[in-house]
């Protein structure tokens, strides 16, 4: 999927000769050619132009704005969906909590099966009891009260159990002394770490929403998360169980591999007595450039059994979930990370 990133504090996306030109603070200039890309994601303060916009608009071109802190700010969708009878089926099941139920709990299950699975390998390595006994204990008696869940409500509750228990010793996956993770914060991160993750589930998200785009899927009508106006409930839905094997582990291998560094984050003052810390221009380049070579990763998919990279794999779980809804299959199979 080829996405171009556009990094700026101050910049300038414009049109010249039928490509367009991105010229930075510094008076820089750099081009991008529109048929190389399918996607732009921009972080940080950028201009566009007029002319540039109906570039995009021309060549279809979706394009995300993203904080430094990896909040998700707003979206140019230049597709239309034209499967009216996928999306009324959609919203039938959605709607009707004793069909959206079962699939609410498929992707619960996958994604704490992918929670204990990350912590058994952590436990292996490191070689920690007590505390990793007891958050495994905790994650199983999660994943068992999610099987018997009867409502939406007890299947979100004991969600936030195993991830509670999940990042209470995600920590001891991280080895500089630099990384900090005394517990999960976000809006805003609190610590390096976390600021990391929010970056990273941001440009999950992202794959995931335009998946379900592809796929003719409404990305708003969702069967875990609780509707909003605005929210992308569908795309919080099947992103969950892609958490801990895509943005999880590259987070902790960024940090223990030497990829990022104390100087790859800065601070930023908030409202109130508490300073977030977010990633730098330097700090963003080297994340975005690991997630993009993660999500090029072979890896065996099993239903197809076949090699598939990450971008392919969420691809054809959207293209299993939509199955699902049109009945060609009967439930939907979370993906789990070996």
């Amino acid at each position: 999927m080829p996405v171009v990133y556009v990094i700026s504090d101050h910049g300038r996306l414009h049109k010249a000769n039928e490509i367009f030109e991105f010229t930075d603070a510094n008076g820089d200039t750099k081009k991008i050619f529109p048929h190389t890309m399918e996607s732009l994601i921009i972080t940080g303060m950028v201009t566009i132009t007029g002319e540039a916009m109906r570039l995009l608009m021309q060549h279809q071109i979706n394009t995300l704005f993203v904080s430094p802190n990896g909040k998700y700010n707003g979206k140019l969708n230049f597709a239309n969906a034209k499967n009216i009878f996928l999306r009324k089926k959609q919203y039938a099941i959605s709607d009707n909590d004793a069909l959206a139920l079962p699939i609410a709990k498929s992707i619960v299950l996958a994604k704490i099966k992918n929670e204990i699975s990350f912590v058994q390998r952590i436990k292996r390595k490191n070689g920690y009891d007590d505390e990793f006994s007891q958050a495994i204990q905790a994650l199983k008696a999660a994943l068992e009260g999610a099987e018997c869940a009867e409502n939406h409500g007890e299947l979100r509750g004991h969600e936030g159990i195993a991830a509670r228990n999940y990042f209470s010793v995600f920590r001891h996956n991280l080895i500089p002394e630099w990384a900090q993770f005394p517990r999960r914060s976000k809006n805003p991160p609190l610590t390096n770490i976390n600021s990391v993750l929010s970056f990273l589930y941001t440009l999950l998200m992202y794959r995931v929403e335009t998946a379900i785009e592809i796929t003719g899927l409404d990305p708003m009508a969702g069967f875990l998360h609780a509707a909003e106006y605005g929210k992308n409930a569908l795309v919080f839905d099947l992103m969950e169980e892609f958490r801990t094997p895509i943005a999880d582990t590259l987070c902790c291998a960024l940090c223990n591999l030497g990829a990022l560094l104390p100087g790859d984050f800065e601070p930023a003052d908030i409202s109130g007595d508490t300073a977030a810390i977010y990633l730098n221009k330097e700090g963003l380049s080297k994340a975005i450039s690991a997630f993009e070579k993660k999500m090029e990763t072979k890896l065996h998919y099993q239903p197809l059994n076949t090699e598939l990279s990450l971008d392919e794999i969420i691809i054809e779980q959207v293209k299993h979930f939509k199955r699902v809804l049109m009945g060609e299959e009967s439930e939907y199979r979370g993906y789990l990370y070996k």
